[in-house]
C-alpha cells in the first residue's frame, strides 16, 4: 500500500470514528431527552387526572373520561389507573384492554413516590399524590410513537450520513493528499531518472520551508559528493590508462620490429610471438578500461544519425579479416517493404565496439564458427539478434553477465577479460538502448539489442 493510500486511509478512519463517536453520543442525548420529556408528560397527565378527581368528588368517572378524550394532549394507547390509600382502584380509563399490576408497584410508590419503567415500547409511569390530606397512587402507561420515530428518523439520517460522508471524506483526502504530494512526485520521478551519466543534473527547490524542498536539498547536495567523487575516479582511470598506453605502444613496436629480423632464430621469433600476444591483450584490456572510465559527457556525436546496417556491414569486414575461416549471415527485415532501414541517434565509433565486442564474442563461442545477425524495425523500434550455436550460458552466470571481469563456465580456454559485455552495456545505456540475453534452443545463444527512435 502507497503512503498516499495510507494516509488517506488513515483519515478516512479517524474521521469515521469521530463521527460515530458524535452520532452515537447525539442519539444517546436525544434518547435520554425524549424519555425524559415523555416522563414528563406522563407526570402532567397523572397529576391532572388526580386533581380532577379530587374536585369532582370522584362521583363521576365516564365525565373524566370524557374530558379526557377531550384533551389535545392525549397520549397513544393511554391507560390510567387511581388508587386510594387502600389500594382501592378508585377510577381507570381502561375500556376493553386490560392493564397488569401488581400490589407491589404500590407499595414502591408509597417510599419512593414515583417509578418509570419501560417493558417493549409501552412506558409506564408511577407516583404517589398527598392531596388535601388524602394519599392517592396513580399509574399511567402510554406509548410514545411520535418521540420513537423521531428517535428512528435520527438514527436512520446518521447511519445514512456516516457512509456518505466517510465516502466523501476517502474521496476528499485523496484529492487533497495527491495535490499536496505533487512535488513528491516530481521528486520521485527526477530521482529515477538520475542515473551514473546526468549526476550532473540536479532537482529544482522553489522553498526551504518545504519538508519535500529540504529533503531535494539534501539529495542535490548527496547528488554533489557522488558526482565529484566519480569524476576523481573516472579522471584517474583516464589518466592513467592514457599513460600506460604509450609505453605498451612502444613495446609491441619493438617487439615487432625484432620479429621481422631475419637474423633471431625460429624458437626466438615464436616466443617473441607469444609476448606481443600478451602484449596485445594488455593493450586491449587498457583501451577497455579507459573507455569504461567514460561517460556521456565526454562522448562527441551522440546526436548524430546512424544506420545500423552500415555499421555492422563494417564491422562484418573486419571480422572477416581477423578471421577468414568464420561465415556470417545477415538478414534485415522490415515490416513495410517500401520503407527503409530507419536511422538512431548515436556515437559511430561507439557503436562500431558495441557490435565488434558481440560478434567476437559470437565468433569466439561458437561451435561451428557461424554467427547469425538480424534486424527487425517496428515503428519506433530497432531490434539486433545476434545468435550463434554453441554452449549456452548458466542461468548462475546469466545474473553476473554484464558485471565487469565476469568469465563465465563457457568462456573456459578461450582468452579475454570479461569486459567486453560491460562495455556493451555500458555503451547501449549511453545511447538509451537495451541488452537482453536468452536461450532460444538447447544450443543457440542469443544477444537481442534493442534501439529507440
Amino acid at each position: 500500500m502507497t503512503l498516499k493510500s495510507r494516509i488517506s486511509l488513515f483519515v478516512t478512519i479517524l474521521f469515521s470514528v469521530l463521527y460515530a463517536i458524535i452520532g452515537i453520543t447525539v442519539v444517546l442525548l436525544f434518547s435520554d431527552f425524549r424519555s425524559e420529556e415523555f416522563q414528563d408528560r406522563l407526570r402532567q397527565k397523572a397529576l391532572s387526572t388526580v386533581e380532577l378527581l379530587i374536585e369532582l368528588k370522584e362521583t363521576d368517572q365516564e365525565l373524566i373520561k370524557n374530558l379526557d378524550r377531550q384533551k389535545v394532549d392525549n397520549l397513544f394507547d393511554e391507560k390510567t389507573l387511581v388508587f386510594n390509600k387502600d389500594f382501592k382502584l378508585i377510577y381507570s380509563s381502561l375500556y376493553d384492554s386490560l392493564f397488569t399490576w401488581e400490589k407491589r408497584d404500590l407499595l414502591a410508590l408509597g417510599k419512593q413516590k414515583q417509578f418509570f419503567k419501560r417493558v417493549n415500547d409501552t412506558e409506564i409511569f408511577g407516583s404517589y399524590y398527598n392531596l388535601k390530606n388524602e394519599p392517592y397512587y396513580i399509574l399511567i402507561s402510554a406509548k410514545d410513537t411520535s418521540g420513537l420515530r423521531k428517535l428512528q428518523y435520527l438514527i436512520y439520517v446518521l447511519s445514512f450520513s456516516f457512509v456518505i460522508f466517510t465516502l466523501l471524506a476517502l474521496f476528499l483526502t485523496r484529492i487533497t493528499i495527491d495535490r499536496l504530494l505533487i512535488p513528491l512526485h516530481f521528486f520521485h520521478k527526477k530521482i529515477k531518472s538520475i542515473n551514473e551519466n546526468n549526476l550532473g543534473e540536479r532537482i529544482e527547490i522553489k522553498s526551504e520551508k518545504n519538508e519535500i524542498d529540504l529533503l531535494a536539498n539534501e539529495f542535490n547536495l548527496m547528488l554533489k559528493r557522488i558526482d565529484d567523487s566519480l569524476k576523481d575516479q573516472l579522471e584517474f582511470t583516464a589518466n592513467a590508462s592514457h599513460e600506460l598506453r604509450t609505453p605498451i605502444s612502444r613495446m609491441m613496436a619493438q617487439i615487432e620490429n625484432k620479429i621481422i629480423d631475419p637474423t633471431i632464430s625460429l624458437d626466438t621469433k615464436d616466443f617473441l610471438n607469444k609476448i606481443l600476444s600478451d602484449t596485445n591483450q594488455i593493450s586491449e584490456l587498457i583501451h577497455s578500461l579507459l573507455i569504461l572510465s567514460k561517460n556521456q559527457k565526454s562522448i562527441s556525436d551522440l546526436e548524430e544519425m546512424q544506420r545500423l546496417d552500415e555499421i555492422l556491414y563494417n564491422c562484418i569486414e573486419k571480422i572477416n579479416q581477423q578471421h577468414s575461416d568464420g561465415k556470417i549471415y545477415f538478414d534485415i527485415h522490415i515490416e513495410n517493404e517500401s520503407d527503409d532501414i530507419r536511422e538512431v541517434r548515436g556515437n559511430k565509433i561507439m557503436l562500431e565496439i558495441v557490435f565488434m565486442n558481440l560478434l567476437k564474442n559470437a565468433y569466439n563461442y561458437s561451435s561451428n564458427k557461424e554467427v547469425k545477425i538480424r534486424i527487425d524495425q517496428e515503428q519506433d523500434q530497432i531490434h539486433c539478434t545476434i545468435s550463434n550455436n554453441g554452449m549456452v550460458i548458466s542461468e548462475s552466470d546469466q545474473k553476473r553477465l554484464f558485471e565487469p571481469f565476469m568469465r563465465g563456465q563457457n568462456a573456459l580456454g578461450t582468452a579475454g577479460f570479461g569486459l567486453g559485455l560491460r562495455i556493451v552495456e555500458r555503451i547501449l545505456a549511453i545511447h538509451h538502448a537495451k541488452i537482453t540475453y536468452s536461450i532460444v534452443d538447447d544450443s543457440i545463444n542469443q544477444f537481442k539489442l534493442t534501439f529507440y527512435i
